[in-house]
């Protein structure tokens, strides 16, 4: 049955904390019911004047951000004293719940898909980086909380970001009011864990972070507590992924290491650059990375439970909702919750929702602002859009068999992009050798240089010649050779003539 609220129904209990709710509801007539998400704040936090004109600033910003890449929000609203935020249901998981269920099930996920998945929270982010107001003024927003829980991915091999909701708030103001950064630590640039302004490369860092993990395994920047946390960020010691975890393309580390330079200068400029760089990549080496290709791990992986839901009625099954999830109104005979609305003169209307109550005259205004924005009651107490609660475990001897219509996806095998190889000569021979600031030897040299230091300098020199620095990039063919060119001739004028009529005494 589920719990009247408005003109929605809500059937399950995604999440809850002290501020507030995320519900999974149903809206429409019946034969024309969606699934829509509703994130609710409490009564009380409406009091607060600051942190509600944060809440509707926010709503006024992340309205804008419609894109393909990111969920999408579709109303604003307040029932009986409630605000809330609808947003668009993603059938999925989000990253962090993906990673453990590959491995659970001892797949892991395919190279393909995780640049598919980074590409698109690429895409994403790129959007928002340069979404404009009404007046066509840039927003600078920055999302600041770029992590594997705020990455959705849906079995239909859709990518999207949440949580942009908390970037104009981060925007204007780098800390709460008791000095605590904003963000998840493991997840910063060294930029905003030592609380300096921001732009779009911060995201792209936090992105590589995220990129690195799925790469290696492994945990980047994660100590015992926060605060060494955030020392390893701002340290910003980063190994190869190649050189943590063998199975990594090699090709990949210097797409890695760009992202993940400790000068934001020394980054991508934006993430659509760090998009295409994944792209390429992938096109390159023939890595099957399309949203196809996601959507088919997805269902494989999660066979049992999209089975499972096939069936509607499973949605309010174990759903977590109580009474209160009304929103704590009185309920009448009939089941259904009673509402006081304030009508267009200021008096109030009495109004049964889910009941036989009778309805506003008039259309009544529902209190329904179009607009919105992930707003963060994720900081509220939900840190994401989904539950709180771990997936169940697998069972240990029960390997998942795909679905009849859904060829398993094989892992790629790690493409080995073999080292930059170049002979080089000089003109004149024998002429000395710096690769990188180091001095390697003289002309006849070959070198082999990992494409992950890509591009490196080369400074060539002989006596009598001008020094020539060159770049070693990835285009830089198996032979080079450099001419130096002579250094012009010193013309000394000749010693000055003593004057024999002078004579010195001392």
């Amino acid at each position: 049955m589920g719990i009247p609220f408005g003109r929605y129904n809500l059937v399950r209990k995604i999440a809850s904390g002290g501020m507030g709710q995320v519900l999974l509801a149903k809206k429409g007539e019946e034969g024309f019911e969606k699934l829509v998400v509703i994130k609710r704040i409490l009564p009380h936090l409406v009091e607060d004047e600051e942190f509600f004109t944060m809440f509707k600033d926010e709503a006024k910003i992340t309205m804008r951000l419609d894109h393909p890449n990111i969920a999408r929000i579709n109303e604003f609203g307040v029932e009986a004293g409630v605000h809330f935020i609808e947003m668009e249901y993603v059938a999925g998981e989000d990253l962090r719940r993906i990673e453990k269920r590959a491995a659970q099930v001892s797949t892991g996920i395919p190279i393909g898909v995780v640049l598919r998945i980074m590409a698109d929270a690429a895409a994403g982010l790129d959007f928002a980086h340069k979404a404009r107001d009404a007046k066509g003024e840039p927003l600078h927003l920055v999302h600041r909380d770029v992590s594997p829980q705020n990455v959705l991915v849906g079995f239909d091999g859709s990518v999207k970001l949440i949580d942009f909701g908390v970037a104009k708030a981060a925007g204007r103001a780098q800390h709460t009011a008791t000095g605590i950064l904003k963000g998840k630590f493991p997840y910063m640039s060294p930029e905003q864990a030592q609380g300096d302004d921001l732009d779009a490369r911060s995201d792209v860092f936090a992105l590589g972070i995220i990129l690195w993990e799925q790469l290696t395994g492994r945990r980047l920047f994660k100590a015992e507590n926060d605060l060494a946390t955030q020392r390893l960020v701002i340290g910003c010691q980063v190994p190869l992924p190649s050189s943590v975890e063998k199975s990594s393309p090699v090709g990949l580390d210097a797409v890695v290491m760009k992202a993940l330079a400790r000068r934001p200068e020394d980054r991508y400029p934006d993430a659509a650059s760090f998009r295409m760089a994944l792209e390429d990549f992938a096109l390159a080496n023939s890595i099957p990375s399309s949203n196809a290709h996601l959507s088919a791990f997805m269902k494989q992986l999660y066979q049992d439970r999209i089975a499972r839901e096939v069936d509607p009625r499973t949605l309010e099954e174990d759903s977590g909702l109580t009474d209160l999830d009304a929103g704590g109104l009185q309920r009448n005979a009939q089941g259904g919750t009673v509402v006081e609305r304030k009508g267009g003169t200021g008096s109030h209307a009495t109004q049964a929702l889910g009941g036989a109550g009778p309805q506003p005259p008039g259309g009544a205004p529902r209190g329904v602002i179009i607009g919105v924005g992930v707003l963060a009651i994720v900081g509220l107490g939900v840190a994401a859009l989904w539950p709180k609660r771990e997936p169940a475990p697998v069972p240990a001897p029960v390997v998942a068999q795909p679905v009849a219509d859904v060829r398993p996806v094989a892992p790629v095998k790690p493409v080995d992009v073999p080292p930059l190889k170049v002979h080089v000569t000089s003109e004149p021979p024998n002429a000395a050798l710096e690769l990188g600031g180091l001095a390697v030897g003289n002309t006849p040299y070959d070198t082999n240089v990992e494409r992950a230091r890509l591009p490196l300098p080369l400074r060539v020199s002989a006596g009598g010649y001008e020094p020539t620095q060159v770049m070693l990039t990835g285009d830089t063919g198996q032979t080079l050779t450099v001419t130096l060119k002579k250094k012009p001739a010193v013309v000394r004028p000749p010693p000055a003539q003593k004057n024999p009529d002078i004579k010195t005494t001392r």
